[in-house]
């Protein structure tokens, strides 16, 4: 199995509002991960010091994949369904490793800090 660590290519807290639109303060983040053939797009919800992890993987084949998201307060895990899409169950906030596996491929996120 190959195993590939995702790079940080979009972080909508980075992001810069568009001319003219008013900024709109949002419990929600977007992160996009790009890791060779293979995109991840994440939505982080934060509510009551917990996390919401949902997302997609951008890619051909994800059937029986499994993602797995862990670290020193807390570990969760999401099966993709047909359209590759997935959402763990709520973990306090902390620094996670994230996996995505899948038949052929592992793609990994070593670091994932999810704080307010």
């Amino acid at each position: 199995m190959q195993r590939i660590v995702a790079k940080l290519i979009f972080d909508s807290r980075n992001a810069t509002p568009a001319f003219g639109i008013r900024s709109l303060h949002t419990s929600s983040r977007q992160l996009l991960y790009s890791a060779q053939q293979s995109d991840l797009d994440l939505r982080i919800t934060i509510q009551n010091e917990e996390c919401i992890v949902a997302g997609q993987v951008i890619r051909e084949k994800c059937i029986g994949g499994l993602v797995e998201i862990s670290g020193p307060t807390g570990s969760a895990e999401a099966s993709l369904n047909e359209l590759c899409e997935f959402t763990l169950p709520a973990i306090p906030v902390g620094l996670y490793s994230l996996r995505v596996r899948m038949l052929d491929v592992e793609i990994e996120i070593p670091e994932l800090e999810l704080k307010n």
